[in-house]
């Protein structure tokens, strides 16, 4: 295999990256066979191994650093791409991309595949309904706080009751909204973590 097509079966296990983390692999990989030069092309690929290898190693390291806070751990066998941190949505497509890409059955794929939708939409459920919570008390708090400031020349009491309120309406919404973005954070890194960790150990097991 010569170095173009390589580059060329790569490309087909990493288009389904997001386009900045694709064009960075692509940059980094073509950087690695300059530097070693023509001659040592084929030392280069026997290094990365086959192309749907290479391309594992890249979301395994692209999925532990999103998610694990000790960057030290990160394997060198392929590169870890640094950027902004990536989004719940983004660390669930590399958990996805990584079991694709990984020397499972399919029926352990297969059921991996399930458990894993099962668990994002149960929990995509739960945060749904907090978020809705959060967005309406948030409502209710701005009208509470309108209807109270218009009451203020009828009742000072009664207006600085609505008032007090509607802020502690917005304040609970504004909490839960919070609380929305701190699970889905949590899920996804946690979802991340075991697959990380499991396809690792497979990895290694048949090495």
């Amino acid at each position: 295999m010569t170095r173009q097509e390589y580059m060329e079966e790569l490309k087909k296990y990493l288009k389904r990256l997001p386009q900045e983390d694709f064009d960075n692999a692509i940059e980094y990989f073509s950087e690695y066979f300059e530097e070693a030069g023509p001659e040592k092309e084929q030392q280069v690929m026997r290094e990365l191994g086959e192309p749907k290898e290479a391309a594992r190693e890249l979301f395994l390291n692209l999925l532990q650093e999103s998610v694990e806070k000790d960057q030290d751990i990160v394997e060198e066998k392929a590169p870890v791409l640094k950027g902004k941190r990536r989004s719940p949505g983004k660390i669930i497509l590399l958990v996805f991309l990584v079991l694709c890409a990984s020397p499972v059955s399919l029926a352990l794929l297969a059921f991996v595949f399930a458990v894993l939708c099962a668990v994002i939409l149960t929990v995509a459920a739960v945060i749904f309904s907090i978020g809705i919570t959060g967005i309406a008390a948030i409502a209710g708090g701005i009208v509470t706080i309108g209807v109270g400031g218009s009451l203020i020349l009828k009742s000072a009491a009664a207006a600085c009751m609505m008032v007090g309120g509607g802020f502690l309406m917005t304040g609970i919404g504004i909490l839960a909204g919070l609380l929305t973005v701190y699970i889905c954070k949590w899920c996804a890194n946690g979802i991340g973590r075991l697959v990380n960790r499991l396809v690792r150990k497979k990895v290694h097991k048949n090495e």
